[in-house]
């Protein structure tokens, strides 16, 4: 069905280096993308633990890598703590090289990981999955422990090799002789954290159909869906794949997912195919019915501003107008960060769990060029929330507070090295009371970097405190990394 909502990184190419196959170091993050984090509730943990996707970008391994950190044992500096006293600030190092990862905390995951998702329903330790591009399009799925620091394959035993067993996302059995249903190069991942009967919805930025075509129409992306409990071969049938391109509307890559109460809000992005190169996004948000995966819904949001593409999304319930204690079950907030240009736009979405929901845009706010990925950081009852982007443009995070409607803070992660930016990418966050530490790779020169934010009520004082893990070194003449040996 086709309907119309009513308005008011990363494709990577690899560069082998060596013939000789080698695991990636444990003693460093080699290109980190997905990061995830987690603070089990009964625990003597003060800081919690990371759990970080290495992507290989440049392949100069055999393989990517998950790595779990202790952010304890690294010696971040507790959490919450304000910046009042600057002798106990900079009692606690910045530079944190040693990653402290053991043979039980480091899992070998395929190339080119993209985002990463972490479930955690109550009576269970949580679940890691990570989508990677590599060539076979596979969907990483790793157990965490019940004390959070060490990893395990769920598809392969307790192996630390995940790529044996791996379930890839292509030549899935019934699929016909062109490869649909199928979602070549994976890269967003989301999953109810909370709920135990959860699926988890996989999106990729490859056009699949025949080879040679010249029309859109023959070609198809989808929507991947597998219980977060069994992501298995025999749960993985061609009913699980959901098609973007329906009722008359184009397909189209795609970056995220966000999951509200009855719609998944999708980004679109540009695409590629494997004979015909890059294609032009198709669309920059749609909406997906839980409730019937038949009914796609195009925003149109192209008709309101000259938007190229998208990428992060994200979804926030709204309290009700005549009671700001309530949530309202049919109000959502979405906030979509769109390129060309690069833009913040936050929605309003009115009778969300109607079968034609409308939309009001709230704001459109300039961002840094590169725009990446976004993490809502709630304030509570009645309050305005906290956004959290990260963009490659200017090597910042940058902090916009909805309450009083502009950026707040831009915070610096990388060394401002022209030959080297630190690209980041990916993000996490821990919030506590009215406290918020933020976690973003840099993807370009290898580390996690520490953002604290001590008190919710003054964003702008938002600091880096700590970059964990050794600088990532870089052959300027090729533009990929050193290959350095470690044994993991």
């Amino acid at each position: 069905m086709r309907a119309y909502l009513v308005t008011s990184a990363l494709l990577l190419a690899s560069c082998s280096v060596d013939t000789e196959p080698r695991p990636p170091p444990s003693t460093r993050l080699v290109y980190p993308s997905g990061v995830a984090f987690w603070r089990p509730e009964a625990t003597t943990s003060t800081n919690g633990f990371l759990y970080v996707a290495g992507a290989n970008f440049d392949k100069c391994y055999a393989s990517g890598a998950v790595s779990a950190l202790d952010l304890d044992a690294l010696g971040l500096r507790p959490f919450g703590k304000d910046f009042s006293d600057e002798a106990e600030v900079g009692s606690f190092p910045s530079l944190l090289t040693d990653l402290h990862v053991g043979a039980a905390s480091y899992a070998l995951i395929d190339s080119f990981a993209g985002e990463m998702a972490l479930w955690s329903p109550p009576g269970r330790a949580p679940r890691l999955f990570v989508a990677t591009r590599a060539e076979d399009s596979v969907l990483q799925v790793l157990d965490v422990s019940p004390d959070g620091k060490d990893l395990s394959c769920a598809q392969s035993g307790t192996t630390v090799d995940c790529r044996v067993n791996a379930l890839s996302l292509v030549n899935v059995p019934g699929a016909n002789k062109d490869g649909m249903p199928g979602a070549p190069a994976p890269l967003g991942v989301t999953v109810e954290r909370n709920n135990p009967d959860a699926l988890v919805w996989v999106t990729h930025t490859e056009l699949v159909g025949p080879q040679g075509s010249d029309r859109l129409g023959d070609l198809q992306t989808y929507l991947v869906n597998l219980p977060a409990a069994s992501p298995t071969r025999e749960e993985l049938t061609t009913s699980r794949f959901v098609p973007l391109g329906v009722g008359g509307l184009a397909p189209g890559a795609t970056n995220s997912v966000a999951l509200g109460g009855r719609y998944m809000y999708v980004s679109g992005r540009n695409g590629a195919t494997n004979d015909r190169g890059t294609v032009a996004a198709s669309f920059v948000l749609r909406l997906v019915d839980r409730t019937d995966t038949g009914r796609v819904i195009d925003t149109s949001l192209r008709d309101l501003y000259a938007i190229r593409e998208a990428r992060g999304v994200a979804v926030e319930p709204l309290m009700m107008r005549d009671n700001p204690t309530q949530v309202d079950p049919n109000r959502e907030r979405v906030y979509l960060l769109a390129r060309g240009p690069d833009t913040l736009l936050i929605l309003d979405i009115e009778n969300s769990r109607a079968d034609f929901p409308t939309m009001r845009v709230v704001a459109a706010l300039s961002l840094p060029e590169g725009a990446s990925e976004l993490k809502i950081i709630p304030r509570g009852q009645g309050r305005g929330n906290l956004v959290a982007v990260t963009g490659s443009g200017d090597e910042a995070v940058s902090i916009y507070d909805e309450e009083v409607g502009q950026l707040v803070a831009q915070v610096l992660v990388g060394d401002q090295d022209p030959a080297q930016p630190s690209q980041p990418y990916g993000l996490a966050v821990d919030v506590r009371g009215n406290s918020a530490r933020l976690f973003t790779t840099t993807f370009g020169d290898g580390r996690v970097a520490v953002i604290d934010i001590p008190n919710l009520d003054q964003p702008q004082d938002a600091r880096r405190v700590a970059l964990l893990g050794a600088r990532q070194l870089r052959d300027s003449r090729q533009g990929t990394s050193v290959c350095q040996e470690s044994s993991p």
